[in-house]
């Protein structure tokens, strides 16, 4: 061949249409996030209420194993004494720490740190009880729909879980699915809820391709019986509602 025809030809290739490209996405990671409000003080027996985030920040890579919300050595500080919480685990990804037995009438200055020493909040604890006024759920509907999805060389199924309630409390923060085919109910799902939401709450929702979610945390199937419980900013959770067949 000519030296004439292979630039001829060099030129025609690079116009040629090129196969599309595999987009790469980033890994989603997961993190602690704090759902007490630091201004209301902790009631007896309510503690310090942890959820999870999805973040891209790398500071997140050390909470990546099997539970976010779950960190055995965070420590607390009640006044000046430092404890060790008693961790409490309401369903995959969302865990309560509490500080134990607070002395004293008046309330009790308490900080949460993590492994390192890093303040993550600061809140105040009371010794004695408060009125828990939320009553356990009442459920119009639960349904778990699931369809295909394609990506090119990415494919598979997304299944989304939505629990339809008749209105949504003041003072609830997070809605529980369990499942109940065993003797126990097992938490399988939450979802955080504000009053002010609709009252159609999706409780799952499968993670992209990129995505992770903490270990546990499944859709209920269509056919099977779970019930659902309010949480309110303290890790203090309501009854049972009534089963309900998902569809």
């Amino acid at each position: 061949m000519s030296r004439l025809a292979v630039v001829a030809l060099a030129a025609a290739l690079s116009f040629a249409p090129s196969a599309p490209a595999q987009a790469k996405c980033a890994p989603t990671l997961l993190a602690p996030q704090l759902l007490t409000h630091p201004a209301d003080p902790i009631p007896a027996g309510g503690g310090v209420l942890v959820g999870y985030i999805h973040s891209r920040d790398d500071d997140a890579a050390a909470a990546r194993g099997a539970d976010p919300a779950v960190n055995a050595d965070w420590k607390m500080t009640v006044a000046k004494r430092r404890v060790a919480p008693r961790i409490e685990v309401l369903a995959p990804g969302l865990a309560v720490y509490r500080p134990g037995a607070i002395r004293g009438a008046r309330p009790t200055a308490l900080t949460l740190r993590d492994g390192k020493g890093k303040k993550l909040g600061a809140f105040s604890a009371r010794g004695r009880a408060a009125a828990f006024a939320l009553s356990a759920p009442t459920v119009t509907s639960a349904t778990t729909v699931t369809t295909t999805v394609d990506y090119g060389r990415y494919q598979g199924t997304k299944e989304i879980s939505t629990v339809v309630v008749d209105a949504i409390p003041r003072g609830a923060v997070a809605l529980v699915a369990y499942r109940t085919s065993g003797a126990t109910p097992v938490p399988i799902a939450w979802a955080r809820v504000e009053a002010s939401s609709k009252p159609a709450i999706e409780i799952y929702a499968t993670p992209g391709r990129c995505g992770t979610e903490p270990d546990g945390l499944s859709a209920p199937t269509t056919g099977e019986s779970i019930v659902v419980a309010w949480v309110d900013q303290f890790g203090q959770r309501t009854s049972m509602s009534a089963p309900i067949r998902v569809k």
